[in-house]
């Protein structure tokens, strides 16, 4: 992933949090998570991560987007 996908993609995410300065992040090895939102994301919002390389690491493929789960880059 490059530096600009993984800053919009934490661009995207932020205004979906109460507190856009404090919600939950996790790195593991080459994986960097951020926990679930707490509002849910607009459809374009969900579209523009995916094109971003950006992904819901509890989910499927082709699942739907779940508002309950969290976003992850691999980096």
């Amino acid at each position: 992933m490059k530096l600009d996908d993984f800053i919009n993609g934490i661009n995207i995410l932020r205004p979906y949090f109460k507190d856009p300065n404090g919600f939950h992040i996790a790195a593991e090895h080459d994986q960097f998570y951020v926990y679930a939102t707490d509002f849910a994301l607009s459809d374009k919002d969900v579209k523009k991560l995916d094109e971003l390389g950006w992904f819901q690491p509890e989910t499927e493929e082709d699942d739907p987007y779940n508002p309950n789960e969290g976003w992850s880059a691999y980096t």
